[in-house]
């Protein structure tokens, strides 16, 4: 809850709340819910998830890592 508080945006946290609001009478579809939201979300997750998590890892862990040797 504390992640959505904080303002940021998160596929599975939306999955739950526009639903959510258009049982409670929301003022959009479930069109407008996709194309606006869920996509851009994903998308944002994805690039996300890969920039900043991905990419630290794998950079911190080339540095560590013992180095190769060809079989």
């Amino acid at each position: 809850m504390l992640f959505f508080a904080m303002g940021f945006e998160h596929s599975v946290v939306n999955m739950f709340l526009f639903p959510s609001g258009l049982m409670m009478g929301g003022n959009f579809s479930i069109l407008d819910y996709f194309i606006w939201n869920e996509i851009p979300v994903v998308l944002g997750n994805l690039v996300g998830g890969i920039a900043f998590t991905g990419l630290t890892l794998y950079t911190t862990h080339a540095r560590t890592a013992p180095a190769r040797k060809p079989a």
